[in-house]
């Protein structure tokens, strides 16, 4: 069973994200997915991606939104990810690569492409132990120079927010 994108999905496009939430949508996606897959990071990497594609379709910059859709999308995969008893840290890999792919297709900025990632893969911290976000920080510093600082930035500013005050 395979889940097939088409051009005439609407509800996808930013556009109409206020309709539907789209880190509900890829999280849904990745999991009905990874119940039977062999390479289930894989998959949720592949369905981010495609979950991106359409939804970013018709941008051209990096409009006001596109940010709120990208890290969305992220959270929902690693969430996705995290209900599916998967590796967090490969899955975190992966996606990124997949955004990587999706800035470089749709000729969006990678470098802020990243950074919205980072947000959305940052949002697992409210989920799994503080040994894992390190796990899924060290991995990133190894594989994308510069990300890991932004990487803990975005997890110490996250954290400052949700502490209950």
């Amino acid at each position: 069973m395979g889940l097939h994108y088409s051009e005439s999905e609407p509800f996808l496009r930013v556009g109409f994200m206020d309709q539907f939430k789209i880190a509900q949508l890829t999280k849904e996606l990745v999991v009905a997915e990874l119940r039977n897959s062999k390479d289930a990071c894989l998959i949720g990497a592949e369905i981010l991606k495609k979950t991106l594609l359409v939804a970013l379709k018709e941008t051209t910059s990096l409009q006001p939104g596109i940010g709120k859709v990208v890290s969305d999308a992220c959270q929902g995969a690693m969430v996705g990810l995290l209900v599916s008893e998967q590796n967090l840290t490969k899955g975190a890999i992966l996606l990124l690569q997949k955004v990587g792919e999706v800035a470089s297709e749709l000729n969006l900025d990678p470098t802020e492409m990243m950074m919205m990632a980072l947000r959305g893969i940052a949002d697992i911290q409210r989920f799994v132990e503080p040994q894992q976000v390190d796990d899924i920080r060290d991995e990133i510093t190894r594989n994308f120079l510069g990300a890991g600082e932004a990487f803990t930035t975005i997890l110490s500013q996250s954290h400052k927010t949700n502490v209950p005050q």
